[in-house]
C-alpha cells in the first residue's frame, strides 16, 4: 500500500509539473480577445484546482493578507451591486470583472505557494519560461520575414503592452534563477538582453524604461571576485555600441517614442486616471467608489495598479494591497539585499505606475516563485552558517 501511495504521489506531481510547464510555455500565445480566458489561463486554473485538492493550502502571512484583501474587495463590490439593485432594480455585472480576475490570481498564487515544497519543482518554471522566450523569438523572426507592419511588435499577444509586461516579468524570474544558482551569470546576462530586446520591440515605454533602470543592478555579479571589472567591461561595451551605432539609434521608432514621452497625450497622469480618485466624496476616499463609478467618471479603467486599487477600493483597499507588497519586498531584501528588491520587485511595480498590472497572472507567478526561492536561500545560508 505504501508503494502504491508513493507511485500515486509521483504520478500526481508529474501531471502537475506537465500542466504547469505548458501553462508557462504557452503564456505568450493569445488566441481569444483580451480580458477572456486564454489557453495558459485555463491550464493554470486546472493546475490550481488539482494542486489544492492533492496538496492542500499552505497557510502563511501572504495567504491571510491576500484573503483579507479579496474579502474586503468582495464586500465593496457586494455593497455597490446591492445599491444598484435597490435603486434601479438591476446591476450591471460587467464592472465586477476586476474581482473575478483577482479571485483567479488569488487561487493561482495560493496553489503555487502550496506546490513549491521542493526546490526541484522550480525547474518547471525555468523550462517553461525558456520555451516561452523561444516562442517569442520565433514570432520575431517570422514577423521580420513575412510581415510589413513592424512598428510595435506584439508577438502572439493581443497588444504590445502585454509583451512589454511579459518581458518585465521574465526579467525578474531570470534574475531569481541566477541568484539561486539555477543558471550561470553569462546565461543570465544573455537572457536579460533578449527580454530587454522584447520590451524595445514592443515600444512599451513602461517596460523598457523600468528594465533599463533595473538592469544596472542586475549586471553586477553578486559572488564574483572581480565583479567590478565585469561591470566596467559591460558598461564600456554598451557605451561603445551606442557610440558606433549612434545615428542608427536616433532613427529608430524606439528612440522617437522615448524622446516624445512627454509630448504624448496618453502619457499624462490625467489620462492615466490618477486624478479620478480626487473626485470621490469623503466616504469613497476611505472605502472606494467601486469600478462602476470609476468608469462613469473616467470612461475607462485607471492605468495604474496602485491608483486603480485606491480609486475603486479606497484607502483601506490600498493599505491592504500595499501591505502585501511591503511584506514581499522585505522578504526579498532579507534574502537578496537591496539589488534583489530592485531586480525582483521593482520592474513590475514601476510598470504598474502607468498600467494596471494586477490582472496579469505572470506577475503573481513571480510573486509566489520569489517567496519560495527567498525562503530556500535563507535556509541554505543558515545551513552554511551552522
Amino acid at each position: 500500500m505504501k508503494n502504491l501511495s508513493f507511485k500515486e504521489d509521483n504520478l500526481s506531481n508529474t501531471i502537475l509539473k506537465l500542466i504547469l510547464y505548458f501553462a508557462i510555455a504557452l503564456y505568450p500565445i493569445y488566441i481569444f480577445p483580451s480580458g477572456t480566458v486564454q489557453i495558459s489561463h485555463f491550464l493554470l486554473l486546472i493546475f490550481s484546482i488539482l494542486t489544492l485538492i492533492h496538496i492542500g493550502i499552505s497557510l502563511n502571512k501572504y495567504f491571510f493578507i491576500f484573503l483579507f484583501l479579496l474579502s474586503y474587495i468582495f464586500l465593496v463590490e457586494a455593497f455597490y451591486i446591492s445599491y444598484d439593485i435597490y435603486e434601479f432594480g438591476y446591476s450591471n455585472f460587467k464592472y465586477s470583472k476586476q474581482v473575478l480576475f483577482l479571485t483567479y490570481n488569488f487561487i493561482l498564487t495560493v496553489s503555487l505557494m502550496s506546490f513549491f515544497n521542493d526546490k526541484k519543482k522550480i525547474n518547471i518554471i525555468l523550462y517553461g519560461l525558456a520555451t516561452a522566450i523561444l516562442i517569442i523569438l520565433f514570432s520575431i523572426f517570422y514577423k521580420f520575414f513575412f510581415s510589413t507592419n513592424l512598428y510595435r511588435f506584439q508577438g502572439y499577444f493581443n497588444n504590445p503592452n502585454q509583451l512589454g509586461y511579459f518581458s518585465v516579468c521574465c526579467f525578474s524570474l531570470i534574475y531569481l534563477f541566477y541568484r539561486n544558482l539555477y543558471i550561470p551569470y553569462y546565461l543570465m546576462i544573455s537572457s536579460i538582453v533578449i527580454v530587454v530586446l522584447f520590451s524595445i520591440l514592443s515600444l512599451s515605454k513602461a517596460a523598457f524604461i523600468s528594465l533599463f533602470l533595473c538592469m544596472l543592478f542586475a549586471i553586477k555579479p553578486y559572488n564574483y571576485k572581480y565583479s567590478k571589472i565585469i561591470v566596467a567591461i559591460l558598461l564600456l561595451s554598451i557605451i561603445l555600441f551606442m557610440t558606433f551605432f549612434y545615428q542608427q539609434i536616433l532613427e529608430t521608432n524606439f528612440f522617437n517614442r522615448l524622446v516624445n514621452t512627454f509630448n504624448e497625450n496618453d502619457s499624462s497622469l490625467k489620462m492615466r486616471g490618477y486624478f479620478v480618485y480626487f473626485e470621490a466624496n469623503y466616504m469613497e476616499t476611505i472605502f472606494g467608489m467601486g469600478p462602476k463609478k470609476l468608469y462613469e467618471l473616467q470612461g475607462y479603467e485607471v492605468h495604474s495598479t496602485f491608483m486603480m486599487i485606491l480609486s475603486c477600493y479606497g484607502f483601506i483597499g490600498f493599505l491592504i494591497f500595499s501591505l502585501l507588497m511591503l511584506f514581499w519586498a522585505l522578504d526579498i531584501k532579507k534574502s537578496y539585499g537591496f539589488s534583489g528588491v530592485i531586480c525582483v520587485c521593482a520592474p513590475s511595480i514601476l510598470y504598474g505606475l502607468t498600467h494596471n498590472g494586477i490582472r496579469f497572472s505572470m506577475f503573481w507567478i513571480i510573486f509566489a516563485t520569489s517567496i519560495f526561492l527567498s525562503k530556500e536561500l535563507i535556509k541554505q545560508k543558515n545551513f552554511k552558517d551552522k
